[in-house]
């Protein structure tokens, strides 16, 4: 059963706030101009569908049958929002979606809303997707919230909803439904295991307890002497539980859990491999620097 958007929803599933939220936001930046609605609108599906939001006026426009002194016009267009928590979208799903949009008049847009890993979303379902989308005239976004926030982050907007689009983004944060890991520097003590660290690519602590949490990060920061001296990129963060059991913490490069499991338990035997469980930092590209 369909509801109106509410700045209260009663909904239990974290998948439906979500909505809502993103709904709202929209709906109070049309409510107070529908030229922000449609500016919106434009990053987010292009310059192309700019100024599709709000009546048109014009004066002399030309008929096959009389020239009008004035005239307002409203484009019809249709969007509908197909919102995941995650990055996995259902096909079927989504051509349901297409297969309901054919009957709308108008522009018609289909927008998948999710926690995309990549830069440009492709996942298996996208394909044969896009392809009926096309085939049907209707344009189809995957977008991921990280580009929905910076969408409606328009310049000279009211106190109000600068204050409630930051809101959502901390709502967003809270959330974990942006890829703040990306830009995040996890610093570590490697004083005792620093050459460990630097010869093998590799950092591991305990799995269990211990002095950090380990936040999901792209960056590692080699501490020492009051200072980080190397910068590394982390590839996987794997935790070696037995000589046959492991499991993969967080990962951000495209490899099997496997392959990295083995990368992570052949590097780990450089070292003292004899504690369990351990977690096992995969590292790369470490760079030099000096940050006190």
């Amino acid at each position: 059963m369909s509801r109106n958007i509410r700045l209260f929803p009663s909904y239990s599933q974290r998948e439906n706030q979500t909505t809502n939220h993103c709904l709202l936001i929209l709906k109070m930046l049309y409510e107070e101009n529908p030229k922000f609605l449609s500016e919106v609108l434009s990053k987010l599906l292009g310059e192309g569908l700019s100024g599709i939001v709000g009546v048109k006026f014009t004066q002399q426009a030309g008929k096959k049958q009389s020239i009008p002194d004035g005239e307002i016009t409203q484009e019809p267009f249709y969007i509908l929002l197909e919102t995941k928590r995650g990055s996995s979208l259902d096909e079927e799903q989504l051509l349901r979606h297409l297969e309901s949009l054919k009957q709308k008049q108008g522009r018609k847009i289909l927008i998948a809303l999710a926690n995309y890993e990549q830069d440009e979303p492709k996942a298996p379902a996208f394909s044969n997707v896009k392809k009926t989308a096309e085939a049907d005239k209707i344009l189809f976004l995957p977008i991921s919230f990280e580009d929905f926030l910076e969408s409606i982050k328009l310049s000279n907007l009211p106190k109000n909803l600068a204050d409630a689009i930051n809101d959502l983004e901390e709502y967003f944060n809270e959330e974990d439904l942006l890829p703040s890991w990306k830009y995040r520097l996890d610093v570590v003590n490697c004083a005792g295991t620093y050459d460990d660290v630097i010869k093998h690519k590799i950092y591991v602590c305990t799995a269990k307890g211990g002095s950090y949490s380990h936040r999901r990060s792209l960056y590692l920061g080699v501490y020492r002497n009051k200072q980080v001296d190397w910068v590394a990129k982390i590839e996987a963060v794997v935790d070696i539980e037995s000589e046959e059991e492991f499991s993969i913490k967080w990962k951000n490069i495209n490899k099997s859990d496997e392959e990295l499991a083995e990368i992570a338990r052949i590097r780990r035997s450089y070292l003292d491999d004899s504690q369990y469980p351990a977690r096992v930092f995969l590292l790369t590209d470490l760079h030099p620097t000096d940050f006190l």
